[in-house]
C-alpha cells in the first residue's frame, strides 16, 4: 500500500489513480490472478459510457498507474488472460474500441466456436471485472475480476474391476440450449445460441506402478477434460454421455449445475448456488458403471458423494 501511495504523490501529479486488479471471487477467498494470466487490460470509460483510455500491461506490473483523469465519475472495466494456447478457438472474440467514440455497450466478448456451434478447444483463462469510481484527487481503486472459464473432467469408473471401459466407445457432450458463450462487461450473459462443448483431452489411463494394485482392485478409468465458459443455474447446461457401440445410445444425461447443488453447498459455505458455480472453476466427476450400465447411486464431484439414487436428473 505505501509502494502504491508514493507512486502517485511522486512528482505531485493531480488525479494520479493507482489501480489494483485482483481476482477473490474463488473457493478460497485469496488473490490468485498473477498464476492464472499473462495480460491484463483497463478500459476507463466517463460518466456518459465514452471510452476515455484504455491499456494494457502483462502481470509483471502489479499496478496500473493513470495521471491524466479529470475530476469527475468513471467505470473501470477490466479483463484479464493467459496466452498459453493459440488456437483461435482458444480465446474469447474482444472488439476494437476507439477512444473518445466507443461507448461502454460496445465492450462485450463473444467465445470462439464453429459454425455448428461446438466448442472443442482449451480455452485460455478468461477474466473480467468492473468498478464505479469518483475521482477528486490521487486516489487507490482494487478492480474484482470474476472467472468465465472453467474445466470439467469426467472420469467413468467400472463398478468392479473386470468391467475394463474404453473412452473411445462413449461420446462426452456438455450442451447450454441457452447458450453461455456471450458476455457482457459487466459479467452478465448476453443473448446465445446452442453451444456444445466437446473433450479436448480423452484418453484411458492406468496406474504407473500396476505391481501396486491388488487383484481385486479397478486398475483403469477413462478420463476426459471440457472447457465451458460459465456455468449458469438457470441455463441447465447438462452432462452427456452417449454409448457409441449402442447406436448412440443416451447412457448419463443430467442437469450440470443441479447435480453441483445435490453436494448441499448452501448449507456448507454462504454462497448461493450461482456464486459458488461462479467461484468454483474447475470440477471432477466420477461415474461408475456395471456391465455399461450407469450407477446412479454412486456419484463423486469434486471429492463429495452424491446419493442421486431414484433421483430422475
Amino acid at each position: 500500500m505505501v509502494f502504491i501511495i508514493s507512486s502517485c504523490t511522486k512528482g505531485n501529479e493531480d488525479n494520479c489513480v493507482a489501480i489494483r486488479l485482483v481476482y477473490t471471487h474463488n473457493i478460497l477467498s485469496a488473490d490468485a490472478l498473477k498464476n492464472q494470466v499473462d495480460e491484463v487490460t483497463l478500459y476507463v470509460f466517463d460518466s456518459n459510457g465514452i471510452l476515455v483510455q484504455q491499456c494494457t500491461h502483462d502481470v509483471s506490473s502489479p499496478i496500473i498507474r493513470l495521471t491524466d483523469l479529470r475530476n469527475g465519475n468513471y467505470c473501470f472495466v477490466a479483463r484479464a488472460q493467459s496466452k498459453h494456447f493459440t488456437s483461435e478457438q482458444s480465446y474469447f472474440s474482444i472488439p476494437t474500441l476507439k477512444t473518445g467514440v466507443s461507448s461502454i455497450d460496445e465492450l462485450t466478448y463473444w467465445m470462439i466456436r464453429d459454425s455448428s456451434g461446438i466448442q472443442r478447444h482449451e480455452l485460455n483463462n478468461f477474466f473480467i471485472g468492473i468498478s464505479d469510481v469518483r475521482i477528486r484527487s490521487s486516489s487507490y481503486v482494487t478492480v474484482e475480476l470474476k472467472k468465465v472459464t472453467n474445466k470439467i473432467k469426467v472420469i467413468l469408473l467400472p463398478y468392479a474391476p473386470d468391467g475394463a471401459l474404453d473412452v473411445a466407445d462413449y461420446e462426452f457432450s456438455i450442451v447450454d440450449k441457452i447458450g453461455n458463450g456471450h458476455i457482457n462487461y459487466d459479467y452478465s450473459l448476453l443473448p446465445d445460441n446452442q453451444i456444445t462443448y466437446l473433450p479436448y483431452y480423452a484418453a484411458n489411463l492406468e496406474p504407473k506402478n500396476r505391481e501396486d494394485i491388488l487383484p481385486d482392485e479397478i486398475d483403469r478409468a477413462a478420463v476426459v477434460n471440457i472447457n465451458t465458459s460459465r456455468l449458469l443455474e438457470s441455463n441447465a447446461a447438462r452432462l452427456m454421455i452417449r454409448d457409441k457401440k449402442d447406436g448412440g445410445k443416451v447412457i448419463v444425461s443430467m442437469n450440470l449445475p443441479w447435480v453441483i447443488s445435490l453436494m448441499k453447498i448452501e448449507n456448507n459455505f454462504k454462497w448461493s448456488l450461482q456464486e459458488y458455480l461462479d467461484r468454483q472453476d474447475n470440477y471432477t466427476i466420477m461415474l461408475f458403471f456395471n456391465d455399461n450400465t450407469w450407477m446412479d447411486s454412486k456419484i463423486i464431484i469434486n471429492g463429495w458423494v452424491v446419493n442421486a439414487k431414484e433421483i430422475d436428473l
